[in-house]
């Protein structure tokens, strides 16, 4: 198993001083060596040992989350960490032992090695939406088709080119949730106002679907990740006995993809019933309860998603021009044996010199891209043309 040292020291205690932290390749426990501070008041030695303990504790996982998230996270967020992972430090302790103890003065220091939970940690970081920061939050666009009872047909994702581009009761409360959850959003208007401009709108039923037009058009709007779907309210035939109410039923069905490669990141689909006197009303809200429920499900795979590429690989779409047919096999060999960041490739398709691979990668296309720009295969060097999150376009030179 392989170990590696990592010195720091976290702003949030002023007492703080530089510790080892020894972390596993996996989800193993993590060994700290710490130290904790307190006060002795009133010569209350016991009481001023317990303090140092727990602030030892603080001080571990204050270390520990520094290296699981960026800087710039624990800093920008910190009354979020304060309120849900500082504050139950003690939580996250699997296990310590004391290496010493000593009071001068008024005040009792105590050297600490605590071994923290990774696990317990890592789904703590990844419920408040802490650990997909590593990687950076993805730009997240929606796009909904919506049919209400009383409308003949459900509604264009992104309007239908005379001016009509609302958002929807499930696409709103979409975008309300992804963004309490801190996500970045890509504007609807912008999503619109891009469909409009490449033509994507008009291309629906001819070239593109309705699907593949919205993520194009969400990609084309600096989207990352596209939530695409439907929902669908039809009213029961029969009334509640005894009332005048109606049950309405809806089914909210929705995909998350990748807008660069086109992977499915997750999907989920959800049943809601309500009934109310009026079936309109009655839709709409059986339409909010099942987006609520997709919500949740969704949210929780994203994370997921994103927790995996922090802690592992990810697949990148890499395109490559000045590619000779006879070449391919050698080159890809040598991006596997002679590119860190690649790990694995897969053909994707080839034409006029343009190679298409799906590689996993470790780190992200930038971090590849700076390889690339700095390597030379077999004579070969390469030039950037272009790179997003998980595509990097590339042209060979000799």
């Amino acid at each position: 198993m392989k170990h590696v040292i990592v010195l720091l020291c976290i702003v949030f205690c002023p007492g703080m001083i530089f510790t080892d932290t020894t972390f596993a390749s996996d989800n193993s426990p993590v060994t700290v060596d710490v130290v904790g501070y307190a006060r002795v008041e009133g010569g209350e030695r016991s009481h001023a040992r317990e303090d140092a303990l727990k602030n030892s504790f603080r001080v571990a996982i204050e270390q520990v989350v520094g290296v699981m998230v960026y800087s710039k996270t624990v800093i920008n967020d910190s009354l979020l960490l304060q309120d849900k992972i500082f504050s139950k430090s003690a939580g996250f302790i699997k296990n310590y032992k004391i290496i010493n103890e000593i009071f001068e003065s008024d005040e009792c220091r105590v050297n600490v090695r605590a071994i923290v939970s990774a696990v317990r940690l890592e789904k703590s970081l990844k419920d408040v939406g802490l650990l997909s920061k590593k990687l950076g939050m993805p730009r997240i666009a929606v796009v909904i088709k919506e049919q209400n009872i009383g409308n003949d047909s459900a509604s264009a994702p992104l309007g239908d080119g005379d001016g009509s581009s609302n958002a929807g009761i499930a696409e709103s409360i979409l975008y309300d949730f992804i963004e309490k959850k801190g996500y970045n959003l890509v504007d609807r208007d912008t999503l619109v106002a891009h469909a409009k401009q490449s033509g994507a709108l008009t291309a629906v039923g001819t070239q593109l679907s309705s699907s593949e037009a919205a993520i194009q058009a969400a990609a084309g709007g600096g989207a990352e990740v596209v939530i695409i779907g439907q929902a669908i309210a039809k009213s029961g035939s029969t009334t509640l006995s005894g009332t005048n109410m109606r049950t309405s039923e809806a089914t909210v069905s929705v995909r998350v993809v990748d807008a660069d490669t086109g992977q499915l990141l997750a999907s989920h689909s959800s049943n809601a019933r309500s009934a109310h006197v009026n079936p309109i009303a009655g839709g709409s809200e059986a339409i909010r309860k099942a987006t609520k429920e997709v919500a949740e499900n969704i949210h929780k795979k994203i994370v997921a998603k994103w927790h995996g590429k922090v802690s592992g690989t990810r697949t990148a779409r890499l395109v490559f021009q000045g590619m000779d047919f006879e070449n391919i096999s050698k080159f890809q060999e040598m991006l596997r044996e002679q590119i860190d960041h690649v790990e694995s490739t897969v053909e994707r398709g080839f034409k006029d010199g343009v190679l298409t691979l799906d590689a996993e990668i470790n780190g992200n296309a930038r971090e590849l891209a700076e390889e690339l720009t700095n390597s030379e295969l077999n004579g070969l060097r390469f030039k950037v043309l272009s790179f997003t999150g998980n595509t990097l376009k590339v042209l060979m030179q000799k």
